[in-house]
């Protein structure tokens, strides 16, 4: 493998960095991606804290919330007494700073995925130029097998490109999708705590 990855020329090593950067943000944002699941219990006990007589009083168990779902609705709980559009003008920006911290470094994982392949494509045409190259300064018969060793040679940058390419794309697409999931389910149980506060308040 290591013989094959030397074959493949100076472009190689950008190949490299860019799959180790891959694997850790991969890595990075599942640890981060792992919290952002909702516990039915957790918000059928904010609901009861709600409707609950001691409606000024703050529920223990649910400061100890994990995720941006669930700690965006401490934060509404947290000002359950304010006013309804200073709470939802004050939700809005929050919901959108844990958005972005969820986004973070998802574009430069696109990045690697979209821009590996061409890398990979980029060292094979060198490498077919250096080929050619050098059966043009044959004189005599030119082997086959010569330049079908340097073909192959060639090819092999396009080979990582893709291999480091496909799953950056496939791991950002997964990521872009659980993110639009939860900012759904932030702006949905967002839009049903101030609700309930709301009638609360009348």
């Amino acid at each position: 493998m290591v013989d094959l990855f030397l074959k493949g020329g100076p472009l190689m090593i950008p190949l490299l960095l860019g799959s180790i950067l891959m694997f850790a943000i991969i890595f990075e944002r599942i640890v981060v991606f792992s919290s952002t699941g909702v516990r039915p219990s957790f918000i059928d006990a904010m609901k009861r804290d709600i409707s609950a007589s001691s409606f000024k009083e703050s529920n223990p168990g649910i400061l100890e919330a994990k995720g941006p779902v669930q700690k965006l609705l401490v934060d509404i709980m947290d000002m359950k007494q304010s006013p309804i559009d200073t709470i939802e003008k004050n939700i809005s920006l929050k919901g959108d700073m844990y958005l972005h911290h969820l986004e973070k470094r998802l574009p430069l994982l696109e990045l690697i995925g979209r821009m590996a392949p061409m890398v990979g494509l980029l060292g094979t045409v060198m490498g077919m130029v250096e080929a050619f190259r050098q059966v043009a300064a044959v004189k005599t018969v030119v082997d086959p097998s010569i330049l079908a060793g340097g073909i192959w040679q060639a090819l092999v940058t396009t080979v990582f490109g893709l291999i480091v390419g496909i799953p950056s794309l496939i791991a950002h697409h997964l990521f872009i999708t659980r993110l639009e999931r939860t900012a759904f389910l932030m702006k949905h149980y967002s839009e049903e705590i101030i609700s309930l506060i709301k009638a609360a308040h009348d």
